[in-house]
């Protein structure tokens, strides 16, 4: 019986040792986990706190701004157009059967524009601005919809041309010296002489639904319009058509951003080409200056 007790005792013993033994690494760990969360707290609260060096946010006006600006006929792709809305048509009940070749197909009565040919348009109008600005043409942007004025006097602005942004006088192409006339400034050597008027070389309309008038006007003194064609109307009326949603401000804002900076682009082209002539010129009068 002393040896059962003894026995026991020792067995009681050894497995008491071994449950510390096998405990311990759990409370080691308990441990270790309770110092990390604390460590981790105390870098989760540092991080919250930003450091001095780091800048202050910018307004989302100005982030946009600054994400649009880069955008120029060479880099405009198409998931820029998707993101500005220009894919977007009217409903299937405006549908203008003659815009059928730039429609991708439609979704909840909705057509939906085929952006490939937004693109190949847009970079085709981009090359006639270009071209006109390159030989000295003036462009005019006209965009009268409440939300377009801003635009368009930007658009203007930023390839040094002109702009209709509250209203199209009638008359103001085949009437020009009453309408515009009276604006002008008279000739200093004789002023019972009617002032000079010109005629814009490329016409840029951005909302070309509400300009019949101006469409007509453009058509008898035979200059180009450049327009955005939205599924309910005939593109067949202007020359340099852009399948594209035409209701969309940010969308519209980012097609005459593109061709302001293709004029851009040509005058400044320009103006390298005047430079390099004057230099010519001069150059070669020193040489017959020389021979004489």
């Amino acid at each position: 019986m002393a040896f059962r007790t003894l026995h026991k005792t020792s067995l009681i013993r050894g497995i008491s040792n071994r449950k510390s033994n096998f405990l311990k690494p759990f409370s080691t760990i308990n441990v270790l986990r309770q110092s990390a969360d604390v460590t981790n707290n105390q870098t989760n609260l540092e991080s919250l706190v930003p450091p001095v060096s780091t800048p202050l946010k910018k307004p989302i006006r100005q982030t946009v701004v600054a994400a649009t600006e880069s955008i120029t006929p060479y880099n405009i792709s198409i998931s820029r157009l998707m993101a500005a809305g220009l894919h977007l048509g009217h409903s299937t009940s405006l549908w203008e059967p003659a815009t059928l070749p730039f429609i991708f197909g439609t979704r909840e009565g909705i057509s939906i524009i085929n952006l490939e040919h937004t693109l190949v348009y847009l970079r085709r109008a981009c090359n006639v601005a270009r071209e006109i600005a390159l030989r000295g043409g003036s462009i005019l942007f006209v965009g009268t919809r409440p939300g377009f004025q801003n635009l368009t006097i930007e658009a203007a602005r930023n390839c040094d041309g002109f702009h209709v942004s509250s209203k199209w006088i009638p008359g103001t192409l085949t009437n020009r010296y009453q309408v515009l006339g009276r604006h002008a400034q008279p000739d200093p050597e004789d002023p019972g002489r009617p002032p000079k008027t010109y005629k814009p070389d490329l016409i840029v309309l951005l909302n070309p639904l509400e300009h019949r008038i101006a469409i007509s006007e453009a058509q008898l003194n035979n200059i180009p319009i450049i327009a955005i064609t939205d599924t309910d109307y005939d593109p067949r009326r202007v020359t340099y058509p852009i399948p594209a949603n035409d209701d969309s401000i940010r969308g519209v804002e980012l097609i005459a951003k593109v061709l302001s900076t293709a004029a851009r682009e040509g005058l400044h082209r320009r103006k390298q080409l005047l430079d390099q002539r004057e230099k010519e010129k001069k150059l070669l009068r020193k040489q017959h200056s020389n021979r004489y």
